[in-house]
C-alpha cells in the first residue's frame, strides 16, 4: 500500500528556519573538502563501505573538522539543564581485550611507562609496563589517536597525531596534533593544527634526533609538514605524488625519509627543506601499479641499518618486496621477500620493526607477523596474539617488543616465536558495531569489530563466545534460553540453552542463515531484529528483501517487495507486531500483524518523508512504548538538517513528521535512538559519533551526558525497566540506570557516593576492599579536577575549595569503575 504526501508547509519553515540558523552558526557544508583518490581507494577488510553508504552527505562531500565544532557547540548548551534523567553510569567492558591499536610508545627513561594509541578510543597509558590501564582523554574532542613521537632529548615533550587514513570500521577524522609536556600524564590540542588541511587525518608524526624543536607531520591529503618550533607553526615542506605520507624516517644526519602511498620513498639531505626530496632508487623495484604502501623503519644503536617493506596492490597479496641498506639509504641491496606476514589489506596494517641494538633482527607484519634473526635472508612466523599489526615499539635495555594490533596490545620476545604476554587488561578500546540486552541485570551480547561476540554480565566482566568480526546479536527475553549472534556478511547462527556465564557447546550453535541471503547479497555488518515478546520471531534484511522466520531460524519467509538498502528495523512488543524498517533515501515502511502478514504488505510511506531528508540514511527506528503507531527515526548521514524526526498518526492515512532534534550540534550524525519507558514523550536519548546526548524536554533542548565519552556510539537499547544499553565503536559497552529505576546491582562490589547534594565534603564507599582504587572529579566541560589514589573501602573527600555546581565522580577499582554525578552547594 502506498500513501500520499501530505506534509504540511509549517514543518517545511520549520525546517528552513532551522537550516538558516545553522548556516549561521557557522557549520556550512559548503567549506567542507572532497576526499582525494588516495582515501578509501582498494578494497576493504571490512565495514567500510557500508559506513560509507551510512554516512554520505547527500551532495557527496564528507565534513571536516567537524567535531571541534561540535565540541564547541556543546560549550555553549552546557550546564543549561539541571535536570538528568539517567542516576548511574557502569562500564561493563570488555576489560579483558583490546581494540585497534594503531601506535605504541615507550618511556626510554622508564620501560614501565606505555601509551598506545588506540583508533577511535583514544590515548591510553599505563605506568605498569602494561598490566593495567588508564584513558587520558575520554572527553577530548577527538579519541582519533594514530600515532605518537617524542622529543629525545626530553621525554617529557610527547606528540601524538590523529585521524585514520586507512580505516575498515570507524574513517574518522582527526583534530590535529596533540603535546604533552608532563611524560604523558596530560595532553592539550596544539591549536596551530586545528583546521591546518590534512592534519585532520595524518599517518605518522617523528622528531627530529637532531635537535629539540623539529617535527614532521605526514598527511593523507595534503604531504609531509614541517614545526621548528615545537609545533607553534608549521610549513609545508614536500606535496608531491598523490600527496598522502605514509611513513616517516629520520636519521640523526638531517636526513629526512618519506614514503608514499603507491609512489615511491623520497628522501632529503636538509633537514626536509622544500624542494630537496629526490626518489629513492631501489633495485628491482616493483613497477607503477604494483604495489601500495612502504613501511620504513632503522636500528636505533646503528641508524643507518635501514629497512623497508613493500606491499603489493591486490587485496590478499603479501609483501611483493623488501630491501636493507647499511649505509642509511644510499645504496641498497634487494632481499628475499618476509615468509608468514601475510596480507596487509591494501595499505590496512602493514609493520616494521628493528631491535634498537641488534640490526640484523627485525619483525615484519600484515595480518600475520614473522620475524628475521640474519638481516632478511630468512624469516620464522611468530605466533600471532592478534590479527592485523599496526604499530611497533622496543625498549633499548630490554629483549622484549610490543606489538599494536587490531585486538590491542601484545608483548613479545626476541629470543622466541611465542607471544609473551596480552596486555590489555584494562585497555578498554573495543569498537562495537551492534548488541542487545538480557532479560536481568546487566547482561547483554553484542558484536565487535575482529573481535567477535562479547557477552557481559556485570561490571568489567565478559566472555568471548564467538569470533571473527561480531554483529548484531540478540538474547530472548522470555526464558534466556535461546541467543542470536552473527558475524560478518551472512554468519548468523543460533544457541539453544543460553547461559550468559558459560560458553555454549559446540551441539547448541547451528547456521540458520537461507541460501538466499547469498544470493540477495548482505551487508558486511547485517542487521536483524528478534521481537521482545516472542524470542522465536526474527526479522532480517537483505539487500533486496525483509525476511521472517518464527521458529528461531529453522525456516524463513520472504516479508516485503524488492526494497534495497534497508537498514533499520523495529518490532513492537507484541506476539503478532508491528515492524517498522527503513533505510536509505529516507524509505520507510511498516507491516501490521508482521507474524502472519502476506508478503508484500508493506505501507509505504516514502511520499510523506519531508524533502530535506528524503536522501538521507534512516539507520533506526524506536517505537512509542506505549503507542506502537508513534516513532522516532534516526539519521546517521552528515547533512545540516535535523537527525531526529518524531512520526505519529502512523494508525491511519496522514502520518506527521516532526522534526526534534532540537540544538543537538548541527551536522552531527545520530545513529540510534531511544526513549524513557517511563516518560516516553518527554526523556529522550540520542547516540551520536560524539557521544551520547538526552532531552528532558521532548527533543527541543539536548544535554551531553558527559560521563560516556566522546565516542561513536553506534547502538543504544532502553530495556522496559529503564536501564539503558550502549555500545561504542572505541569504547566499549556501557549500562546506564535511569533516574527511578531498580537499583542494577545488590550483590558484590558496589560504589557509594554519599551525600549529594553536599557541601564539598563527602564519602566514597566501597562494598568490597578493592586491590586498588582512585577517584576523580570531573567538571562539565570534562576537565579533570581533582584526583587521588586511596585504600580501603572507604575515602572522606574534601572539595570544598570547588566552586558550587555540578560534577562527576569517577571511581576506579580493579573490580569496576562507576561515575556519579554530585551537586555541591
Amino acid at each position: 500500500m502506498v500513501l500520499k504526501n501530505k506534509f504540511s508547509g509549517f514543518y517545511f519553515l520549520i525546517a528552513c528556519s532551522i537550516f538558516i540558523a545553522f548556516i549561521y552558526a557557522g557549520f556550512g557544508l559548503r567549506e567542507l573538502q572532497l576526499r582525494t583518490e588516495g582515501e578509501g581507494e582498494g578494497e576493504n577488510p571490512g565495514y567500510y563501505d557500508q559506513w560509507l553508504r551510512e554516512k554520505m552527505p547527500a551532495n557527496g562531500v564528507f565534513p571536516h573538522w567537524m567535531r571541534a565544532k561540535w565540541a564547541a557547540w556543546d560549550k555553549r548548551i552546557r550546564n543549561r539543564s539541571t535536570e538528568n534523567p539517567i542516576e548511574a553510569v557502569y562500564e561493563i567492558g570488555p576489560n579483558n581485550i583490546g581494540g585497534r591499536t594503531r601506535s605504541v610508545w615507550i618511556d626510554p627513561r622508564n620501560e614501565n611507562i606505555i601509551l598506545a594509541a588506540g583508533i577511535s578510543g583514544g590515548m591510553w597509558r599505563s605506568e605498569n609496563a602494561g598490566s593495567s590501564w588508564k584513558a587520558l582523554n575520554d572527553n577530548e574532542t577527538s579519541l582519533m589517536a594514530s600515532c605518537i613521537t617524542s622529543n629525545p632529548f626530553n621525554p617529557d615533550e610527547i606528540y601524538y597525531g590523529t585521524g585514520e587514513g586507512r580505516a575498515n570500521s570507524a574513517d574518522v577524522d582527526g583534530n590535529g596534533v596533540y603535546k604533552s609536556t608532563d611524560g604523558g600524564k596530560t595532553f592539550k590540542v596544539l591549536s596551530s593544527t586545528i583546521g591546518l588541511k590534512g592534519f585532520e587525518t595524518i599517518w605518522d608524526i617523528k622528531h627530529s634526533p637532531d635537535d629539540s624543536n623539529t617535527i614532521f607531520v605526514g598527511t593523507q591529503t595534503n604531504g609531509l609538514w614541517r614545526s621548528s618550533d615545537k609545533g607553534n607553526n608549521w610549513e609545508q615542506v614536500f606535496n608531491g605524488g598523490n600527496s598522502q605520507v605514509n611513513n616517516i624516517l629520520l636519521l640523526p644526519n638531517r636526513r629526512v625519509f618519506i614514503s608514499m602511498q603507491s609512489n615511491r620513498v623520497y628522501v632529503s639531505d636538509s633537514n626536509g627543506n622544500p624542494g630537496t626530496f629526490t626518489a629513492v632508487t631501489f633495485p628491482a623495484f616493483p613497477n607503477a601499479g604494483q604495489y601500495r604502501r612502504m613501511q620504513m623503519s632503522n636500528c636505533k644503536k646503528y641508524p643507518e641499518v635501514m629497512y623497508v617493506i613493500v606491499e603489493a596492490v591486490n587485496f590478499w597479496d603479501s609483501a611483493i618486496a623488501f630491501y636493507k641498506s647499511r649505509d642509511g639509504g644510499k645504496n641498497w641491496q634487494k632481499m628475499p621477500r618476509p615468509r608468514g606476514v601475510g596480507s596487509s589489506y591494501q595499505g590496512y596494517c602493514l609493520m616494521l620493526g628493528v631491535h634498537p641494538t641488534d640490526s640484523t633482527r627485525v619483525v615484519a607484519a600484515g595480518v600475520k607477523i614473522s620475524q628475521t634473526d640474519d638481516g632478511g635472508l630468512t624469516w620464522n612466523p611468530k605466533k600471532i596474539g592478534h590479527a592485523d599489526h599496526h604499530g611497533f615499539a622496543a625498549f633499548d635495555g630490554s629483549n622484549e617488543f610490543f606489538a599494536g594490533t587490531d585486538g590491542g596490545i601484545y608483548r613479545y620476545s626476541w629470543n622466541d616465536t611465542a607471544v609473551k604476554k596480552n596486555l590489555n587488561n584494562g585497555y578498554n578500546v573495543t569498537q562495537f558495531y551492534a548488541g542487545s540486552y538480557g532479560a536481568l541485570g546487566a547482561v547483554s551480547i553484542s558484536g565487535a569489530q575482529d573481535n567477535g561476540t562479547q557477552v557481559g554480565t556485570g561490571v568489567l566482566t565478559t566472555k568471548k563466545f564467538f569470533g571473527a568480526d561480531g554483529a548484531y546479536a540478540h538474547i530472548g527475553l522470555q526464558d534466556g534460553s535461546v541467543a542470536y549472534f552473527s558475524s560478518q556478511d551472512t554468519g548468523i547462527r543460533r544457541i539453544r540453552n543460553f547461559n550468559a556465564y558459560n560458553n555454549p557447546k559446540s551441539g547448541d550453535i547451528k547456521k540458520i542463515l537461507d541460501q538466499r541471503f547469498r544470493t540477495d547479497g548482505t551487508d558486511f555488518i547485517n542487521a536483524y531484529g528478534m521481537n521482545p515478546a516472542d524470542q522465536n520471531q526474527l526479522y532480517y534484511r537483505t539487500n533486496r528483501y525483509l525476511y521472517r522466520t518464527s521458529n528461531s531460524g529453522d525456516a524463513w519467509d520472504i516479508l516485503t517487495n524488492v526494497h534495497s538498502g534497508l537498514k533499520a528495523i523495529a518490532i513492537s512488543d507484541e506476539t503478532n507486531p508491528v515492524v517498522y524498517c527503513g533505510g536509505s533515501a529516507a524509505q520507510l515502511y511498516k507491516i501490521e500483524n508482521a507474524l502472519t502478514a502476506a508478503k508484500g504488505t508493506e505501507v509505504v510511506y516514502n511520499s510523506f518523508v519531508p524533502a530535506a531528508i528524503t536522501d538521507d540514511f534512516l539507520n533506526a527506528i524506536a517505537i512509542h512504548p506505549k503507542n506502537k503507531y508513534c516513532i522516532y527515526a534516526a539519521f546517521s548521514n552528515y547533512s545540516l538538517q535535523p537527525r531526529i524526526w518524531r512520526i505519529t498518526g502512523l494508525d491511519g492515512s496522514n502520518p506527521v513528521f516532526t522534526n526534534v532534534s532540537g540544538d543537538l550540534p548541527p551536522g552531527l550524525p545520530v545513529n540510534h535512538v531511544a526513549t524513557d519507558p517511563r516518560f516516553p514523550d518527554k526523556n529522550l536519548f540520542a547516540g551520536t559519533d560524539f557521544g551520547l546526548y538526552y532531552s528532558t524536554d521532548s527533543g527541543k533542548t539536548w544535554n551531553k551526558e558527559n560521563r560516556i565519552p566522546n565516542v561513536a556510539v553506534h547502538e543504544i537499547k532502553m530495556r522496559k525497566d529503564g536501564v539503558l544499553f550502549l555500545y561504542t565503536h572505541g569504547r566499549g559497552m556501557w549500562v546506564l540506570q535511569l533516574q527511578g529505576a531498580n537499583p542494577l546491582f545488590h550483590q558484590g562490589a558496589e560504589i557509594k557516593v554519599f551525600p549529594n547534594p553536599n557541601q564539598g565534603t563527602f564519602q566514597i564507599r566501597l562494598s568490597e576492599v578493592p586491590v586498588s582504587a582512585n577517584y576523580e572529579i570531573y567538571d562539565t566541560r570534562g576537565r579533570r579536577i581533582l584526583s587521588e589514589t586511596f585504600t580501603g573501602h572507604s575515602k572522606s573527600v574534601d572539595a570544598s575549595a570547588l566552586s558550587p555546581g555540578y560534577y562527576f565522580v569517577r571511581v576506579i577499582t580493579d573490580k569496576m569503575k562507576q561515575t556519579e554525578k554530585i551537586m555541591i552547594h
